[in-house]
């Protein structure tokens, strides 16, 4: 598929259009924990390296390599923040990656290692930059006991212990994703999730450390 903007077929846009209202755009940028050491970027200013702010779906700033990683429709930038003046890494173009309009923006998250891992909220699929060599790879997630359903992510997040988590696009659903066997199982919980949830919030996490109690 092309990694331009995907269209999206006519139920899923009924589906999602409040949630577009809501507030889950481009400026959604919320921050995530993770192993990275890494906070929100959104209060960076961009402009000035050739970034326009309106342009990134997603900002990652990994405090730990003095990193920051930016997510545009076409490709990753990642720069290098040691400097006060930030100075282009990389720019990895995204050539099978699909977005879709009118719901949440796909996200991007750091591991422990400072790789990034990004989702489509199109696809079950996940992208692989690494760290060091900055090797781009794809992962198609295989959705345990639901393969039949085709949605992407809209939101992914890493737990204290290292968990991947992921918000599905369509429907209210969280799964833990194992990225090195690319299967995801649904998380059981006895609330529905909210359909207008673009990322984690604090009680989604407690929602999950609950569930895994046994």
């Amino acid at each position: 598929m092309s990694n331009r903007i995907a269209a999206i077929r006519s139920g899923l846009i009924l589906l999602f259009t409040t949630t577009a209202m809501a507030g889950c755009g481009i400026d959604g940028i919320t921050a995530h924990n993770s192993p990275a050491g890494r906070t929100d970027g959104a209060d960076l200013r961009l402009e000035p390296h050739g970034i326009i702010e309106r342009e990134a779906l997603r900002i990652r700033k990994d405090t730990l390599r003095n990193r920051l990683w930016v997510l545009t429709l076409e490709e990753v930038r990642v720069y290098d923040t040691a400097k006060k003046r930030k100075r282009l890494i990389r720019k990895i173009e995204l050539p099978n990656w699909s977005v879709a309009q009118f719901i949440c923006n796909p996200d991007m998250v750091l591991d422990s290692s400072g790789s990034a891992i990004i989702s489509s909220n199109v696809q079950a699929m996940l992208l692989l930059i690494d760290a060091d060599s900055f090797e781009l790879r794809e992962r198609e997630i295989r959705l345990h006991d639901k393969e039949q359903w085709d949605t992407g992510f809209r939101a992914l997040t890493f737990t204290a212990d290292g968990t991947l988590l992921a918000l599905a696009s369509m429907g209210g659903s969280m799964w833990k994703i194992d990225s090195t066997k690319a299967s995801a199982i649904m998380i059981e919980f006895n609330n529905k999730l909210p359909l207008d949830a673009c990322a984690f919030t604090a009680q989604l996490l407690n929602d999950f450390a609950r569930s895994q109690q046994p």
